[in-house]
């Protein structure tokens, strides 16, 4: 599909509002829960995206929109310049430029990551900086979709371009939590220091999550390396935020599907948020960002356009494809043999990223219901679900351990009674059901990834 009919497809999706993304892939209050994030109180795993020039941007609403439509839980954002003076004082222009793109955030359920660059303001001493930073968390103790990220990469940056150091990131996490208790609070760390400094680091200074840059090498994406740095990170018992990955054009950047792997690994390594980094985001003031995306076909573009899994299922029969009858809201079959939008499914992990072998998923249909089991297992299939609730929760199961990709083999089995598992009838070209007990042929379905 050229850039212009998924240009067209985004826009579309974007029109049909509050039914694009399930409630638990929206975020309104950002908790912590032991060594992940909690969003409303579930856990989910986290999607972010560099929005540093958010401040300057054409248009915040219409970014932010296009962003959570395309699935992303949260953006990262450089306010410091605009907000912070040299003597500490916040620039009340800048602090209701910052309010407003966190209104815009929060009417639209995403998170934001503040990362403070005190880099950012000449003159600017550690002590003011501290000022300005409390000042802050004290103007914005009403928004729970946010976190600190105290000093951008604090080993190499900070007051005078020189490092934070180590007592003056403590007194600020401290002094955060003095006027927010609440807050989330963290301070990026480079790869100059290893994941385990950086865990000991985060736990000596009180700081409630990891957050860690790694190194920019030609296997950065790939799952062993993941999960030792990930491993590394959660000694502490903390989140482990995969804050900053590496960017395009470094090495093995020039494909989404590296970024796809990365996302994927990060979330089966146990972090609890990963970051698609991309320098699109550092100035926004001339274009909206989603053009800006659409402009870099490989890999910002294929890869923002598949942070949702949208794919078809196709029967045992080799034939036939699921159809959620009128794009939903009445019957499921598999008697289709010509694919499209009514063909279609958003493939939601409801814990967040990607999904993965055995993970919990709900199926969105073009118009925005759910398949549904009806009475949790046991019935037939409809898509008659308004929202995601336990007979719109499947188990995705493809035996690979590790995400679901585009070809493989799964099998669908109802969660809130995990005795049922989803069957094509005949394995395809009739009824779908979610009455079967033991697993064959006809409870098999090829997912095939619409890009």
């Amino acid at each position: 599909m050229g850039i212009g009919r998924r240009l067209t497809a985004l826009l579309f999706v974007a029109s049909a509002g509050v039914f694009l993304l399930p409630a638990r892939a929206s975020a309104q209050r950002l908790s912590i829960d032991g060594d992940q994030f909690a969003i409303d109180g579930s856990r989910r795993f986290l999607t972010f995206i560099t929005y540093f020039d958010g401040m300057n941007a054409l248009d915040v609403a219409g970014d932010l929109q296009f962003l959570r439509d395309a699935g992303f839980d949260g953006v990262r954002l450089w306010p410091t310049r605009e907000l912070v003076r040299a003597d500490g004082s916040l620039d009340p222009d800048g602090l209701s430029r910052l309010q407003f793109v966190l209104d815009r955030a929060r009417e639209r359920r995403m998170l934001v990551d503040v990362t403070f660059t005190a880099e950012h303001v000449a003159g600017l001493d550690a002590a003011h900086f501290q000022t300005a930073i409390v000042a802050t968390a004290r103007a914005l103790t009403a928004y729970d979709n946010i976190l600190f990220d105290i000093q951008n990469e604090r080993d190499v940056y900070g007051p005078f371009g020189r490092p934070l150091a180590q007592p003056d990131v403590a007194s600020i996490a401290a002094a955060i939590k003095a006027v927010h208790t609440q807050r989330i609070v963290t301070a990026s760390i480079t790869p100059n220091l290893s994941a385990d400094a950086a865990a000991r680091f985060t736990a000596d200074t009180r700081l409630d999550v990891t957050a860690y840059h790694d190194d920019r090498v030609p296997n950065w994406y790939e799952r062993g390396r993941l999960q030792a740095i990930v491993d590394a990170m959660r000694a502490n018992g903390r989140p482990a935020y995969l804050q900053e990955p590496t960017r395009f054009p470094f090495p093995s950047t020039d494909r989404a599907d590296y970024f796809i792997q990365a996302r994927a690994n990060a979330k089966q390594a146990g972090a609890a948020a990963w970051c698609f980094h991309t320098e699109l985001g550092f100035d926004l003031r001339n274009a909206h960002f989603r053009d800006l995306l659409a402009s870099r076909v490989e890999p910002e573009w294929n890869f923002v356009t598949s942070v949702l899994m949208r794919a078809r299922l196709r029967t045992s029969d080799g034939v036939h494809y699921v159809v959620a009858e009128a794009g939903g809201g009445s019957a499921v079959l598999a008697d289709r043999v010509n694919p499209g939008e009514w063909e279609t499914f958003v493939v939601a992990a409801l814990d967040g990223g990607p999904p993965l072998d055995r993970d919990r998923v709900s199926l969105r249909t073009s118009n925005g219901r759910y398949l549904q089991a009806a009475g949790g297992g046991g019935n037939a299939m409809a898509a008659a679900g308004a929202a995601e609730g336990p007979w719109e929760t499947f188990a995705i199961e493809s035996g690979n351990g590790g995400a679901v990709r585009d070809g493989d083999v799964v099998r669908l089995r109802t969660a809130v009674d995990p005795r049922w598992y989803v069957s094509a009838d005949r394995g395809g070209g009739g009824a779908v059901n979610a009455n079967r007990q033991s697993p064959g042929p006809w409870e098999t379905f090829t997912i095939l990834v619409v890009k």
